[in-house]
């Protein structure tokens, strides 16, 4: 098997992982990219991701971007690939209270066992796009040993 038949991805990725994937349902998120190293997800603000000071939690601008590196990282790996935060920071830039947000992910190192990916979080209110938030990550990679 050629090195591109092994990090292809599977034609219908986005329908496989969003079918194995409840905690996007929960959000509300939308993964809208899985292609050659680059991920995108997006979910509309509503007031089920405010806290009290109704402006979006933290946590779920964080999870936008972890989910869109992950998805960068499975789009070069073969099916059944494990991929797994092991570490994580993220700047939060501005306050969030309206419109949609977009994370947009890429690859910035890729080990063996180990991958680096940066995300930035978009905010979208009226067709305007500002950054939001700076997310940089590390995974874990546990590819599946060939038969």
């Amino acid at each position: 098997m050629s090195q591109n038949e092994q990090t292809a991805p599977a034609p219908d990725l986005i329908g496989q992982v969003a079918g194995k994937f409840g905690y996007r349902d929960l959000l509300g998120m939308k993964i809208v990219t899985i292609h050659e190293g680059i991920g995108r997800v997006t979910i509309s603000v509503d007031e089920r991701l405010m806290h009290p000071q109704m402006i979006v939690h933290g946590g779920v601008i964080f999870t936008l971007a972890d989910t869109a590196m992950s998805m960068a990282l499975i789009s070069i790996f073969p099916p059944g690939t494990s991929v797994s935060t092991i570490e994580a920071k993220v700047n939060y830039l501005l306050p969030v209270r309206e419109g949609e947000l977009q994370a947009e992910a890429t690859i910035t190192h890729r080990g063996r066992s180990i991958a680096v990916t940066e995300a930035t979080v978009f905010n979208i209110v009226n067709g305007e796009r500002k950054a939001i938030a700076r997310v940089l990550g590390t995974f874990s990679i546990r590819v599946p040993k060939a038969e």
